[in-house]
């Protein structure tokens, strides 16, 4: 493990001063403080909400676990892309693996610093949010609060790591860069955009829905006013399966998976048949933890299943001089 540690802390110097990473920290910082004044917003206009709802809440667009959702995935891959195939493109692989070091090294150690590169950026990020929301509050997180931001930031880490893993696999597989980005933005758009409209047509066809059938016209005019209408049993029944099919289906994407256990340490989630939040108080941490365990583990299995399948293929890799 020498040999990795000291790729890694190579290839984590190289990280920390190059264009890229103050490029994207920049930016990160930027949306961090739009988050935490948008979940301070939030908070002073809702009295249920508790501190924690400073990554949930928004007023006007995004809030934290949003951004993180749309855009973990490209952070993610980011520092990942290029980690193998930007090697054999300027030919410095071959001369990397010339030296006295295992190739298993070289992969292990660019692994390692591309998840401590996210670590710093994930964790960064959840502190500033934090640090900036306390005095605009006027008040801190308690402890059962403090502990539920601490394992969104690990929750978080290992979302962006995943997506890491996933874009060293395509560092492996393709040979140049260019199609390597190509890979990673076709996976962000599936999984972020177009998941969502396939499984919307799937729920369409298997439960259509036909709402002249489903809801009639309300029975008190007076309270529903003239043109209203009030949804019958079995609306709400076909609703209740469009839903479920829907949420079936968008179990295969991270980026859902990630919302759902994040929502749920925070104690949100998302009104039925409406966009108003709701807050579930009643949940603990653990609790939290226990409904979402498959969640945390179907992100961690997909780690390590893509992380396996770079490091196996790298190490069958043929590496010609000058590569």
């Amino acid at each position: 493990m020498a040999g990795s540690f000291t790729i890694a802390e190579k290839e984590l110097r190289d990280q920390m001063g190059s264009t890229r990473f103050i490029a994207i920290f920049a930016l990160m910082v930027l949306l961090s403080v739009l988050a935490a004044y948008q979940g301070v917003d939030y908070i002073k206009n809702n009295t249920e909400a508790s501190f924690v709802h400073i990554f949930s809440g928004t007023q006007m667009s995004f809030s934290f676990i949003q951004i993180m959702v749309m855009f973990g995935p490209i952070l993610g891959m980011a520092f990942g892309f290029d980690a193998i195939n930007k090697e054999r493109t300027t030919g410095t692989l071959s001369m990397l693996l010339g030296q006295p070091i295992y190739r298993d090294s070289v992969i292990n150690g660019k692994f390692i610093a591309g998840a401590s590169s996210l670590a710093t950026l994930g964790i960064g990020t959840i502190a500033i949010t934090t640090g900036l929301a306390i005095p605009m509050l006027g008040y801190g997180p308690s402890l059962a609060e403090a502990s539920k931001i601490l394992t969104l930031a690990v929750l978080t880490v290992l979302y962006l790591v995943f997506w890491l893993s996933l874009g060293t696999l395509f560092s492996v597989v393709a040979k140049k860069t260019s199609t390597s980005i190509l890979f990673s933005i076709a996976t962000w758009m599936f999984f972020s955009i177009l998941l969502s409209i396939l499984a919307t047509a799937i729920v369409n066809v298997m439960v259509p829905l036909d709402a002249d059938l489903f809801i009639m016209p309300s029975g008190d005019s007076e309270r529903s006013g003239p043109g209203r209408f009030q949804m019958t049993d079995e609306f709400r029944e076909v609703m209740t399966q469009r839903t479920e099919l829907t949420n079936l289906i968008m179990k295969i994407s991270p980026t859902d998976l990630y919302q759902d256990t994040a929502s749920a340490i925070l104690g949100t989630a998302q009104g039925f048949m409406r966009g108003a939040m709701e807050f579930d108080r009643t949940l603990s941490l653990g609790e939290a933890l226990m409904n979402n365990w498959a969640n945390i583990t179907v992100l961690a299995v997909g780690l390590v299943v893509c992380f396996a399948a770079s490091y196996m293929l790298f190490l069958r890799m043929e590496i010609r001089p000058g590569d």
